[in-house]
């Protein structure tokens, strides 16, 4: 037996209200959000928000903005009122944080609203208006809004506890106040606990939302800008890390948006100051063209849209990186000084084939034999940690000895550096391992086995590899072959292969990670204690560098003039 199926009807009003507002109000700290965004819509200057038993039983924002004239009060809480837009050209233009008519419609379908605002005060009930009538004149609009939910029993079975509940409510406001700092926000929870965030800096407003882990003075204050958008970007120090990405925030025209492409820009600018598996802490704030972004996408404005988005993401990661630069010099303190005078560049020595005869290689790596010449019973181990070179040592600067066999002892002008050797050879190997990508063919191709998901990996990523200079074939299901690699990576075989299963395919920035892994492991370690010549030799190159930072994000150095240290010793 079958049955009829159910015919096509229009639902009656009270229940589609019911629905369009449950995908705009989810919870107490999405009513807060979207009355937040009508007070700064208003000008307000000045905001109070407070809460009781999570918002449940009653919430009240009172705002000093622009306020509303009895007739604005009679249509306001209807489905799609609004002062924002009048056409289709004005949704493609607005720079308002709200546009859409169904705020207030929406809050007052599942609640009891009160709004007071230039002398009137309204009273809706579930979407029915129970009445306008004179009130008390006072500046700007006071929205109360009790008994969220009350008629819809199911959906506030579902909230959370009230603490829990409050604090997202605390986290709404943090949220919608940290791209305003002109604005002062006060904060009163249940209990009659209060917080206030007064008119203050960028960075204090930030510091301030993000809390105690992140003060004002770690906080620098970028600016960049293309066609269409600018930025401000509230950078920390490369120091100031987290193990997840939340507090690197992204805001577009006031609104905070989930843009995982500005994320990730924001911690590309950081990948070669910080250790892997950390992140970094920034907050990007985005002024863009309406007509290059679209928010129309999301009943809550949350997604965005973006149609020069490659380009802001280059701007900020050319933003932050600049600055990270800088402060690597800075923070090392190495000054402009006159350092003896610079050989040929360490990271391009010439392999033997094209220098001159009778020279020596001048670099910290031995001279490679030509890659055609490496035989198939190539290690790949690394070479040793003496360093050979013709030029003596300057009395510029002193090699004072290696401390624990891993830490460089270096004296130069009253100033005593202390160099991590592995960190330090590290980030030379990998600065050249990046300038050389040109394939030089193996004399004799290395295979090697793979398993299923490594197949399937390298397959998927094998233009990657191509484009580091790394050739691979493959030969059959489980078995490929290297035939060819840079020059740089002559002595390094077997970690090249190495590297190639472990990681698989060149994942999210992952070329990287790629140079860094070979890099590291055919650099000097602990232990490795080095003649002066060599410790010369690391030390004047390392002190030469633009970033004095290992390409895990590590310092390459600390330093202590001469004061510092009699000061530390008891001598003045």
């Amino acid at each position: 037996m079958t049955t009829k199926p159910p015919q096509v009807q229009v639902l009656p009003a009270e229940v589609s209200r019911r629905i369009a507002a449950g995908e705009v109000i989810e919870k107490p700290a999405s009513v807060i959000r979207e009355l937040l965004d009508n007070s700064l819509d208003a000008g307000a200057r000045t905001i109070d928000v407070s809460w009781d038993a999570g918002g449940t039983r009653e919430m009240r924002v009172h705002d000093d903005g622009h306020g509303m004239s009895r007739d604005d009060l009679s249509l306001c809480w209807k489905p799609h009122a609004t002062s924002k837009i009048r056409t289709i050209e004005d949704l493609e233009k607005t720079r308002t944080l709200g546009f859409r008519g169904e705020a207030l419609s929406s809050i007052a379908a599942v609640s009891e609203l009160t709004i007071e605002s230039s002398g009137n005060r309204l009273h809706v009930r579930e979407a029915r208006m129970l009445s306008l009538e004179p009130a008390p004149p006072r500046p700007g609009t006071i929205v109360v809004v009790q008994d969220l939910f009350a008629n819809l029993p199911a959906r506030r079975r579902f909230l959370s506890r009230a603490q829990a509940e409050g604090t997202a409510i605390r986290s709404m406001v943090l949220e919608k106040a940290l791209p305003v700092p002109h604005v002062r926000f006060t904060l009163t929870g249940s209990g009659g606990s209060q917080e206030v965030l007064p008119v203050q800096s960028a960075a204090q407003r930030v510091a301030g939302v993000y809390g105690n882990s992140v003060p004002a003075q770690v906080l620098t204050e970028l600016e960049g800008s293309g066609e269409g958008f600018s930025c401000r970007i509230l950078a920390a120090h490369p120091e100031i890390i987290r193990r997840d990405r939340r507090l690197i925030q992204i805001f577009v025209n006031g609104r905070r948006v989930r843009e995982y492409r500005m994320v990730q820009a924001v911690e590309y600018a950081y990948q070669d100051v910080q250790h892997g598996g950390v992140f970094p802490v920034a907050a990007v704030l985005l002024e863009v063209d309406p007509e290059q972004v679209d928010f129309n996408i999301h009943p809550a404005k949350q997604e965005v849209r973006l149609r020069n988005g490659a380009e802001i993401h280059h701007r900020i990661v050319r933003t932050v990186r600049d600055y990270l630069r800088a402060y690597a010099v800075r923070a090392a303190t190495w000054h402009s000084v006159d350092l003896p005078e610079r050989p040929d560049h360490w990271l391009s020595a010439p392999p033997s084939s094209t220098r001159p005869p009778g020279t020596k290689d001048s670099s910290m790596y031995r001279d490679p034999n030509p890659v055609g010449a490496t035989s198939s019973g190539s290690t790949g181990t690394r070479e040793s940690p003496s360093f050979q070179y013709q030029r003596r040592a300057t009395p510029e600067i002193r090699f004072m000895g290696t401390a624990f066999g891993t830490f460089n002892i270096v004296e130069y002008q009253d100033r005593l550096y202390i160099i991590d050797q592995h960190a330090a050879h590290e980030r030379l190997r990998y600065n050249r391992l990046q300038e050389d990508r040109i394939p030089q063919p193996l004399l004799v191709p290395q295979e090697f086995e793979v398993t299923p998901d490594q197949d399937s990996r390298l397959q998927e990523h094998l233009q990657e590899y191509t484009r580091l200079g790394v050739i691979l074939e493959r030969l059959q299901d489980d078995l490929w072959q290297l035939k060819a690699i840079p020059a740089a990576y002559s002595q390094q075989i077997g970690s090249v292969i190495e590297t190639v299963l472990e990681l698989g395919g060149l994942e999210e920035q992952l070329d990287r990670t790629f140079l860094a892994r070979i890099a590291c492991t055919g650099a000097v370690k602990a232990g490795d204690y080095l003649d002066e010549l060599s410790g010369l030799e690391l030390a004047r190159k390392v002190l030469e560098l633009p970033e004095p930072r290992c390409p895990h994000g590590r310092p390459l150095w600390v330093e202590l003039d001469r004061a510092e240290l009699e000061k530390l010793i008891g001598r003045r």
